[in-house]
Parts: structure tokens; C-alpha cells; sequence
């Protein structure tokens, strides 16, 4: 990043600039998102993308994730630093990309990238800007200054600038261009991360530049989460405030660092104090997120305490961590009630408030912050009352002022807008009941969304059949299957691992027997989302699907259909294929599926939502035949000698293959209702072996398992 006390701009050279083509050929952007913004004219040359201050975290990785994917649409990417350093940017994006693109790939990629080390006025002048991503010190009187000479230089460039801190209304208010102006605000790892808040509420950001925006986004498959333009977006004053309240656990209790990131791991899935000591500055961007929020609100629910106090001032001072220690369990209720009461105190504010709604809210915190459940789904989860009343005791054990206003605990209620579609939506268009899904894995509230959701279509007479789908904002595949999060706590229980398969199939399994329902398969489709898929009457995807069962690669059974849906639903010539990806755990594409039957239609990516809908409603009217399904029994023998690896070179376990491949062979050789009625007891059973407690552990830590009877010796 830029040093505090430096521009990106030369004041004494701002000018309007007369552009001229900058390349012999005229090269043509064909995408009309890309084309909205950087090509505007067809008959110019396309216009650059400008990062400024790309030698800073953000910058840099911003710079690498757009230089990749505008390249191939012939838009030269600009880096622009005062810092000298700016001339190694190449060479660290060629390091940063290597595990991944060839060296002639990262060639390509580079090609479309030029270092420019200086101001605004160092950029060649025949080069016009289209689109500028500013990430340069937080100082207005540095940034605002540098709008306008790019507003000077290019009057329709749109200009965005990475800040979380600082509204739009500050930022751009009364400067030139304003309504094409905004903020993206990005998440870390940026050089990967598809993850953007963007205010849309309140903001000065007109509407036509919001939605070429949000379509530029979604071209890229990036997701842009809407809030109001308010200092301190969303996720950071859950991230921040998490960190706060333990650092005050952490002078109030005297428990280490690592202690109290033990109870905030096993409760929440992410370690704050770890977090911060791998981001270098992140204590004093912490702080100054929970100051702007006392601006709000004069509250000591923002307090900063002392302890922290080192760690703000000296941005490379780092927290004592010993990693691997507990917290003493006569303390752990302790710390959980407080964590929990801080974070359900902040997001009743945001919910309050309206910075976000609570499917945003959740979105943020599962995907931008790596929680394991985000807090809406957490508060439903828990209970309304229940948080409430944590929430409650937090705040007076805690002697926090004003807590009816930093803290309104009304926002915790099942009557607030927005908590009872955090994972699913409905809508109904022309007939045809659309349930939307806004989650890839599922969970305990994913599934009662779902039933809801289904019942709710169901009982509506206005529809005839319904498809399911991704939404396209929250998530853009149809499913990953089940969150091993769930597993954990019925790992060796074989009575509570069959009360949760069975609490889960009960509504899967209603997706078979009234209005005929439609998959809509995108992306990846793998295990229980693959089972989710299997239980409709009918599935149809867009090419380039991929399905799998990698059950075997996790050690469990796929015990929610897995096991005889799809030989139920294919032709008997494809049996002895289905075995084989049944007991490897490999993916096969969703063309191959279409030719065993199992797939009724390929269609575009573009056509599915479309043909999903027209499909629907010509299965309720009879115009289109029910794909066929098997009710009754049939006898299966299954080749248990096959691949011993899995996709993931993993090898596989021999007690759960003869586990799945006898299971295979019963539940086809039994009616529908039976069949299944017995895959949920051996579901159960391989929840208490050796493999599921290995493979369940080792997903969730992002490791390959070891299995203890391996395939091959």
C-alpha cells in the first residue's frame, strides 16, 4: 500500500486528453457486460481498466484476478503506483500464478498488463480508461482529488474505489461524474475471491451504473452483495466486532489468544486472533471499523480496550499464540456466551437498520468470513427465543449503554423480514412454483427452508409442477452436497446419525409424490446434492454439468437416495456403470447421465432457466411423458473390483466399499418405499465405522483421508 503521506496524482498536470487508437488492429470486445464498460464505441479501440495502488494487498490482488479474466477479452489492464515497487508487480503475479496456468498462460495473462510507476499523468495519453479500481490510502484528501483528475482525463471512465471504511457519499459527493462513481469492496484472498459489497442503498451510484456493474460482476461469476451506504459495510462489522469482544474475553479473563480462538473455532468455524496475526495491519482496521461505528452510535458495546491498544498502534506487533491450546471448560460456556452475544448484538443492528438483509447477512458471514453457519441461520438454528435471551444476558452482564439501540433484540424474530428465505426463495411465473436455492451444501435449516418452501407450492392451487434451482446470485451450482459441519456431532451414534438421515429424506423425499418437480443442474452436482437432484421427477442441465457421488472419498454412505435413485431412474444398461462411480466416489458428466436416461435434457447455460420452466409446465399438462422411474425391485449384481482410488488419487476403504456395494444390491432388489427404508439404516451404520470419522474430519480440514483398511496394501 502507498505510504500515508503521498498521492496518486501530480495536481499540477490535470487535463482533459483527447484519445486516439492505441493499436493498429482494432481488436472487438464480443461480450456485452465486458463491452458496456470498456468498449462502449465499437468503432474506438477497447478502453483499459486502471488499478491504482497496485502495489498494496488489495490492489495487487485485484490487479492479477482482472488482468485474467478481461484478457481474453482484449482489455489491457493498467497497474499504477508512486511506490518504485510497481516495477515487480509482473514478476510476483508470475510467482503468485504459477501452481496454477502454465508459464505460457501467465505469458498471456501478463501481455495485457502495463506497469505505469508515477501519477495519473504518467499513463500514456492515447490510452482511454474505462474503468478505474481505486485502492489507495483512506484519506479523502488524497482520494477525492484523484477522482477528479480522472474525471478530467476521462469523463466516462466509472470509478470504483475498494474502501470499507468511507461512504460514497463522502468519497464522490459533489465531484464530477459522481452517479458513475461507487464502491466495490472486496474480500481477501483477492487475488481469488469473487465476493464484492457494493452500497446500492442510498448511495450516489446511479441505477444504470449499478446494473452494468452487477452484470459485469455476474459475467465473471463473481457475486456482489448489496448494502447501505454506510462507513463499515456488513461483514466487517461482524469480523470486527468478533475480534473486539475477544480481545476484551482476552483482558477480562486472562485466557490466551489461542484459548479463546478454540471456542470461537468450535463454535463459529473461524479463529480471530489467528486471522489477524496473518493480516498485517488488521488490528488497527478492526479498531477503526468498531470507531466508526461508535460514531453511530456512542455506545460501549464499541469500546476499544487497552489490551488491544499495542497491537493497533504497531501494525507488525502480533498476538502470542501457542497454537493447539483449549480453553478450560469450566471458562468455555463463559466465552461462548459472550461471543455469541456480541455477534447476535451486532447483526440484530444490521438487520435493524437495514444495512443488509439477513440472507445477505449470512451470505457475508459463511462465504466472505468463513463462518460455519452465518449468524442468521445461527439465530434461526438456535431459536429466536433463545438468542434472544443470550443476547439479552450479554448485553447486561456486560453493563452495555444504549444496548436497546446498538442492540435491538425485535430484529431477532421469525417475524422479521427476510429470516424465513435465508437459504431459500420462492416465486411463482406462469404456473410453475420456482424454489431458488442460495446455499451449494446442505444443512439442519437448508432442509426446513426447503420443506417449507415445498409445502408452501404444493398447497397453492395457482401452480401446476416446480423447478429447482440455483439462484444465480447466492449461488450459481446446484449443489456440493452435504455439510460435513452436520456429520460431526453423530459421528459412532448410530441412533442420532439415523434420526438426522431420516429427518432429511422426509422432506427429499416428498419432492417425488405431488407436482411434478424439476431439477435445474448447473456447475457441480455432487453427493446430497446429487441425492437432492435424484429424489425430483425430472432433472435438466446445462452443458458442461458434472455429477458425482464422492461419498466413498468421505467415508460415509450415500444413504438420501444414493444408492438406487439413479439406477431407479436410468435404463438397466447403464447399471454396471452407475456401480462403478457409485463405489469409486469419480464424477461423470452430465452428457453421460442424459444417455442412461437419468438427465432428460442438455440444454445451453443461458437456455436452462428458460427450458427448466417450459419443461415443468409441459410435464404438468401431459405434454411432455414423466421420465421413467422403477418402483419395484430388480436384481443387481455389483463389481466390487474396480478403481481403488478416487478422483483425488485417495485410497478408497474396504469395509465401506463392500459396505455400498452390498447396499447397492439389497435396496435395488426390494420395492421403492423398502429400498429405501434400508439405505437410511446402512447410512447410519457407516456413520459409526473408522472411514467416517476419518474421511468426515479430514474434509472438513481440507486434507485427503487415510483410510485404515485400504484398497490396495
Amino acid at each position: 500500500m502507498l505510504g500515508p503521506d503521498v498521492g496518486i496524482l501530480n495536481p499540477k498536470h490535470v487535463g482533459m486528453r483527447r484519445h486516439g487508437h492505441y493499436c493498429a488492429a482494432m481488436p472487438q470486445v464480443e461480450d456485452p457486460t465486458v463491452q458496456a464498460i470498456f468498449q462502449p464505441d465499437p468503432e474506438q479501440s477497447p478502453r483499459a481498466l486502471l488499478v491504482a495502488g497496485a502495489c498494496g494487498n488489495v490492489g495487487f490482488g485485484k490487479l492479477g484476478q482482472f488482468a485474467r479474466l478481461l484478457r481474453k477479452h482484449g482489455v489491457p489492464v493498467i497497474a499504477l503506483d508512486l511506490s518504485p515497487k510497481v516495477t515487480e508487480v509482473k514478476d510476483k503475479l508470475r510467482k503468485a500464478f504459477s501452481k496454477k496456468f502454465s508459464p505460457e498462460q501467465i505469458d498471456g495473462i501478463l501481455e495485457g498488463v502495463q506497469v505505469v510507476h508515477g501519477t495519473l499523468d504518467d499513463v500514456p495519453s492515447d490510452i482511454a480508461i474505462g474503468f478505474v479500481f481505486e485502492a489507495i490510502p483512506e484519506r479523502l484528501e488524497i482520494k477525492r482529488p484523484f477522482y477528479e483528475a480522472i474525471r478530467a482525463r476521462d469523463p466516462e471512465a466509472y470509478v470504483f474505489s475498494a474502501t470499507s471504511g468511507i461512504t460514497t457519499q463522502k468519497l464522490f459527493s459533489g465531484l464530477p461524474g459522481a452517479d458513475r462513481s461507487g464502491v466495490m469492496h472486496p474480500f481477501f484472498p483477492h487475488l481469488t475471491n469473487k465476493l464484492w459489497e457494493i452500497p446500492t442503498r442510498g448511495c450516489v451510484t446511479s441505477k444504470d451504473t449499478l446494473k452494468i456493474i452487477r452484470a459485469f460482476l455476474a459475467g465473471f461469476g463473481m457475486s456482489a452483495i448489496e448494502t447501505s451506504d454506510v462507513p463499515a459495510f456488513a461483514a466487517d462489522r461482524i469480523f470486527c466486532g468478533m475480534m473486539l469482544e475477544a480481545v476484551r474475553v482476552h483482558e477480562d479473563m486472562g485466557l490466551s489468544p489461542a484459548q479463546i480462538d478454540d471456542v470461537c473455532k468450535r463454535e463459529l468455524g473461524t479463529s480471530p486472533f489467528f486471522v489477524h496475526n496473518l493480516i498485517r495491519g488488521a488490528n488497527y482496521l478492526s479498531a477503526h471499523c468498531m470507531e466508526l461505528m461508535q460514531d453511530e452510535v456512542d455506545s460501549t458495546l464499541y469500546k476499544i480496550p487497552a489490551a488491544w491498544r499495542p497491537y493497533v498502534e504497531d501494525p507488525g506487533k502480533q498476538w502470542p499464540y501457542e497454537r493447539g491450546e483449549k480453553c478450560p471448560k469450566e471458562k468455555y460456556a463463559e466465552v461462548r456466551e459472550r461471543m455469541l452475544g456480541m455477534l447476535f448484538a451486532l447483526s440484530a443492528y444490521e438487520i435493524k437498520a437495514r444495512i443488509v438483509s439477513p440472507s445477505e447477512l449470512n451470505f457475508l458471514c459463511e462465504n466472505a468470513l468463513a463462518f460455519r453457519l452465518g449468524m442468521p441461520a445461527l439465530i434461526k438454528g438456535l431459536g429466536f427465543d433463545q438468542s434472544r435471551a443470550l443476547t439479552a444476558s450479554f448485553l447486561k452482564k456486560q453493563s452495555i449503554t444504549k444496548a436497546a439501540e446498538v442492540a435491538p433484540l425485535d430484529a431477532l424474530s421469525p417475524t422479521q423480514s427476510g429470516f424465513a428465505n435465508i437459504y431459500i426463495d420462492t416465486a411463482v411465473h406462469g404456473g410453475v412454483g420456482l424454489i431458488s436455492l442460495k446455499r451449494t451444501t446442505i444443512n439442519h435449516v437448508f432442509v426446513a427452508e426447503l420443506d417449507a418452501a415445498y409445502e408452501l407450492m404444493q398447497s397453492n392451487d395457482a401452480v401446476t409442477s416446480m423447478v429447482i434451482a440455483p439462484d444465480g446470485r447466492f449461488s450459481r451450482e446446484f449443489g456440493h452436497g452435504a455439510d460435513g459441519n452436520c456429520f460431526v456431532p453423530v459421528l459412532g451414534r448410530r441412533d442420532a446419525a439415523l434420526d438426522l438421515i431420516q429427518t432429511w429424506k422426509r422432506t427429499l423425499t416428498k419432492l417425488r409424490r405431488g407436482k411434478p418437480t424439476v431439477a435445474a443442474l448447473v456447475g457441480r452436482v455432487l453427493g446430497g446434492g446429487l441425492e437432492f437432484a435424484s429424489n425430483c421427477t425430472a432433472r435438466i442441465a446445462a452443458q458442461g454439468t458434472m455429477l458425482g457421488q464422492p461419498e466413498p472419498n468421505v467415508g460415509v454412505l450415500p444413504g438420501l437416495g444414493g444408492c438406487h435413485l439413479i439406477h431407479r431412474s436410468s435404463k438397466p444398461e447403464a447399471h454396471d456403470r452407475i456401480n462403478e462411480v457409485l463405489l469409486t466416489g469419480h464424477s461423470f458428466p452430465a452428457t453421460e447421465a442424459n444417455e442412461w436416461g437419468f438427465v432428460t435434457h442438455i440444454v445451453p447455460l443461458r437456455e436452462l432457466p428458460r427450458a427448466s420452466m417450459t419443461y415443468a409446465a409441459a410435464l404438468a399438462s401431459g405434454e411432455e411423458p414423466s421420465p421413467a422411474f422403477r418402483e419395484g425391485a430388480v436384481p443387481i449384481e455389483v463389481n466390487r473390483e474396480v478403481n481403488p482410488r478416487s478422483e483425488s488419487d485417495v485410497i478408497l476403504d474396504k469395509d465401506l466399499r463392500e459396505l455400498i456395494a452390498a447396499t447397492i444390491e439389497d435396496v435395488n432388489n426390494l420395492s421403492y418405499a423398502k429400498g429405501s427404508a434400508l439405505e437410511e439404516q446402512r447410512a447410519a451404520e457407516s456413520l459409526t465405522m473408522s472411514t467416517s470419522k476419518i474421511g468426515v474430519k479430514a474434509m472438513l480440514r481440507g486434507k485427503p483421508p487415510v483410510f485404515e483398511n485400504p484398497l490396495e496394501s
